[in-house]
């Protein structure tokens, strides 16, 4: 099938057009999106009616699926898919309590795991007429604008990534046993891309409990510093969905929130793929 790869934002983002995933995915396909994957960050294929198997069997074509760890917001039929709704996540187990939106501050998924996720895939099944966009932060630029003397700083250190961790930026909801003491990995602040060779900032403000060796004062000084250079908006680009997007996007260089700025329903269905350590 003859693709078009068009930007959408300056900092990520590109739209292929002309790919169908109900078809059979040839190499030169897979190529021409992994490629796009890779020079622009966050993909995203429009009007995507697929089945749950057919999703699971395109997500295995840029990467390995695996299993979602919290059993609550697995899909039914499957726990290598899970559902993001805020209908599903509720400040108590009382389903007329207070609906809450997951992922609204930034971070990179799994981070605490020893290997991290490569990418994210979403498809989205229900979207709201108004809000409910993703952002994104070009971890690469964020690195790249740094000065000199801050790069060499950061350079040999390494963050205390943790599911629980000690630094939280949104509301932390009650943990099952075998969460308390959940996964936890130490990773380079500055992160080599195994792909493409590329620096980037890479950190996970919701889920680091500091820099390794540090006292929790000194860590907290250095990543609010880093913080306060990287949540620039010129670093941002704004993912507006439409429905039935399918979006890849890489976490080995990119940040990203979603926006809790909407009243209606939000559905959107989620595969985590593997990849290599960042070290």
């Amino acid at each position: 099938m003859a693709l078009e790869v068009r930007p959408l934002g300056e900092m990520a983002g590109a739209e292929i057009i002309g790919l169908d995933f109900s078809a059979s995915l040839d190499d030169e396909t897979v190529a021409t999106v992994n490629r796009a994957f890779l020079d622009h960050h966050v993909v995203c294929i429009r009007d995507q009616q697929i089945d749950l198997d057919r999703y699971l069997a395109v997500a295995a074509c840029f990467g390995a699926p695996h299993a979602q760890k919290i059993p609550k917001f697995a899909h039914p039929d499957t726990n290598m898919v899970s559902i993001l709704s805020r209908e599903m996540n509720r400040e108590t187990d009382d389903p007329n309590s207070k609906p809450l939106a997951r992922g609204t501050f930034w971070h990179t998924d799994h981070s605490y795991h020893r290997e991290p996720s490569k990418a994210t895939m979403l498809h989205a099944i229900q979207i709201p007429s108004n809000g409910g966009d993703t952002r994104f932060l070009n971890m690469h630029a964020v690195y790249e604008a740094m000065p000199d003397d801050m790069k060499k700083r950061v350079d040999p250190l390494r963050g205390v990534h943790r599911l629980t961790a000690r630094r939280q930026f949104t509301g932390v909801r009650r943990r099952t046993d075998d969460e308390v003491d959940g996964p936890h990995a130490v990773h380079p602040l500055i992160r080599t891309h195994d792909e493409t060779g590329r620096k980037s900032l890479y950190m996970n403000p919701n889920r680091m409990d500091g820099i390794d060796g540090w006292s929790d004062a000194d860590s907290d000084a250095l990543l609010e510093e880093l913080q306060e250079h990287a949540f620039q908006t010129r670093f941002e680009y704004r993912h507006r969905w439409q429905p039935h997007d399918v979006l890849i996007w890489d976490n080995r260089c990119l940040m990203h929130a979603a926006m809790d700025d909407y009243t209606e329903t939000r559905r959107m269905h989620r595969i985590l793929l593997t990849g290599r350590e960042p070290y």
